[in-house]
């Protein structure tokens, strides 16, 4: 089945294209602004797919340059689309039942030039926006309580999704890394998805080097994503475990009063059952866990896990994306609590497709003050 929703994905996908390129060849003048026109959207359509299937082939500045410019078109059709379709539906309605005013009849020509950079130019405000809003990352800090007796309360940062490779350099990796040291952790953790696919560009822009430089006193555990399933598998988990205590259904006691559970990505269906992992855990500590995708969040709750940290989502990136992530999970973006279980779900660092948050927002968490007892 997977294949006829990809197969489905890529039929909207270019219908979505050749309409928007008859539309507007429709309302632009004839010569250059058509050619112009009609470059732009053929060679935006065609790099979405050539950066994905040829990133290995082509030089890494410009693979980078045929996401970023791809990824850009993916989101325009996701806003261009509808808009002239209601556009349309509306003329269509006119032709039957004239409501048009005169000054839009008698010119129509300039009038669907009118339209064409009224909706250009909406869109173009709307992505500019989203622009800022991913490169002004917020720190969010939600209100985990533990009844439990810690000696000392070390400062949690959560980070997730940070996609290194084409689309997130290493000019981007700096600002995420200046962010999390800026909070002064004690313990950093990442939710996986740290590499997007490829690890070309990680290499030639050395940003293992970089990715080191993320500071805790006690420690930075990651785990993977299913973006890590994606790539070479085995030589990003050696990076990975070079980089940071890399944790793939296992378990490590960061404090006297503090376990931290790595699950592997749900990607691996081999994976281990949670409360497998967690066999022999003091059930009197602090009980973190780690688990990438949101899926089945009761077994976090059932396994005894005090807080569970996740990413994946993106919180959709762009609206309404967002609104199909909030039907997948139960919980798609921010603080849950069920049962005695207490949860978040991160939007992350970075993103995927495009530079642009719309609706959203790029983030990391920060936890402190959990608990009031002491030892």
């Amino acid at each position: 089945m997977r294949w006829i929703f990809f197969a489905s994905l890529f039929a909207a996908y270019i219908g979505g294209s050749i309409y928007l390129l008859i539309r507007g060849l429709h309302v632009l003048p004839n010569g250059i602004p058509r050619v112009i026109f009609s470059i732009v959207v053929c060679l935006s359509s065609l790099f979405f797919f050539a950066g994905i299937f040829f990133e290995n082939k082509f030089p890494v500045g410009l693979v980078s340059v045929m996401q970023h410019t791809g990824g850009t078109w993916l989101y325009s059709l996701l806003y261009f689309v509808p808009i002239v379709l209601i556009i349309d539906i509306v003329r269509l309605i006119n032709r039957f039942f004239p409501f048009f005013p005169e000054f839009m009849t008698a010119n129509p020509q300039k009038t669907g030039l009118c339209v064409f950079f009224l909706v250009a130019g909406t869109v173009a405000i709307i992505f500019i926006a989203g622009v800022i809003k991913f490169n002004n990352p917020s720190v969010i800090k939600p209100d985990f309580k533990t009844d439990k007796r810690i000696g000392s309360v070390p400062k949690i940062v959560v980070a997730a999704d940070l996609h290194l490779g084409y689309m997130i350099g290493s000019s981007k990796l700096n600002d995420f890394v200046e962010l999390i040291n800026s909070q002064n952790p004690d313990i950093v953790l990442l939710c996986g998805d740290i590499f997007d696919r490829s690890l070309r560009p990680v290499e030639s822009k050395n940003m293992l080097s970089k990715l080191k430089e993320i500071k805790a006193g006690i420690g930075v555990y990651a785990v993977p994503g299913n973006h890590e399933y994606y790539g070479d598998r085995e030589k990003i988990f050696r990076y990975l475990s070079d980089t940071f205590i890399l944790l793939r259904d296992s378990v490590v006691q960061a404090t006297e009063d503090i376990y931290i559970v790595g699950r592997d990505d749900y990607s691996n269906r081999n994976r281990k059952p949670l409360k497998e992992i967690m066999q022999g855990i003091d059930r009197n500590r602090l009980i973190i866990l780690l688990d990438h995708q949101p899926q089945h969040l009761e077994e976090a709750m059932n396994a005894g896990v005090d807080f569970q940290f996740s990413g994946h989502t993106h919180d959709g990136q762009v609206w309404p994306v967002s609104l199909i992530a909030r039907r997948l999970y139960e919980k798609s973006y921010g603080y849950l609590k069920k049962g005695d279980t207490q949860y978040y779900i991160t939007s992350g660092l970075g993103l995927w497709g495009a530079h642009m948050r719309i609706g959203t927002r790029s983030e990391i968490v920060v936890i402190e003050n959990y608990s009031s007892i002491r030892e």
